[in-house]
């Protein structure tokens, strides 16, 4: 079950926006728990409960501890990298600190039926409904990793290597055969040696990639217009299976 949590100091709002969440997980038929919170420091409190959101809806302009100081420290103090953010305002313009806590979108109030909809698809496609663990062999035994911690898997000799949050994992496989069952999960090829998870990509060019640790990843001069054009439709609401 997916779980979504709406940070908002005004409760009427808060209230609006968990109906119209329910409204849409409802229509498309996804199973979810929305839980509402009324200021920073009930999320931030709930959060050191070891409790885990799939997304959360965070208002960024509240008293006290508003949406920027939950960002940190769901950030940079938890080490969180997995909860999806979407910053919802009532201000056009956005503050570029934002960026830094690498939102998933952002929702203008009033967080209408639609907009939330389309928030919940582009989740979906992206992610799944479900954690999807990827399976692999590695000596005489069988093991599993998440999928929404893998940064990338590497081709290094004979081996692959997956780079997760926590470190890094080998196993004896080819490339192709990884590709096989990542490739309409959220990764991407930029290289012969690389699959990346679009997911922890912070920012793109021409030649490369960066992603959220800062590591480059470089981008073959063939696969570039092909990368760009992935990004640009997973973004638009597109998944990676219509390039």
């Amino acid at each position: 079950m997916l779980r979504f949590a709406v940070v908002d100091d005004e409760i009427n709002v808060a209230g609006q926006t968990q109906r119209c969440l329910m409204e849409a997980c409802r229509e498309l038929q996804l199973e979810a728990e929305v839980k509402v919170f009324g200021s920073g420091e009930e999320i931030i409190c709930d959060l050191n409960h070891m409790e885990e959101y799939q997304i959360i809806f965070l208002d960024i302009e509240m008293e006290h501890r508003n949406g920027i100081d939950v960002s940190r420290y769901l950030r940079e103090n938890m080490q969180n990298e997995t909860t999806q953010l979407v910053y919802v305002s009532g201000k056009n313009g956005y503050d570029r600190q934002l960026f830094e806590f690498r939102p998933f979108s952002f929702i203008e109030k009033p967080a209408t039926l639609e907009k939330l909809r389309r928030i919940l698809l582009k989740y979906v496609r992206i992610y799944g409904e479900k954690q999807d663990m990827f399976e692999y062999k590695a000596g005489h035994g069988t093991y599993f990793v998440n999928l929404g911690e893998v940064l990338y898997f590497e081709s290094v000799g004979r081996k692959v290597k997956i780079k997760t949050l926590a470190g890094e994992l080998y196993f004896y496989e080819t490339l192709q055969t990884v590709w096989e069952k990542v490739k309409e999960k959220g990764f991407f090829s930029t290289h012969k040696s690389f699959l990346v998870n679009y997911r922890f990509i912070k920012s793109f060019h021409p030649d490369c990639l960066y992603l959220i640790d800062d590591e480059r990843i470089p981008v073959a001069k063939g696969k570039r217009q092909e990368a760009a054009r992935l990004i640009l439709r997973i973004e638009n609401g597109r998944g990676n299976n219509d390039v």
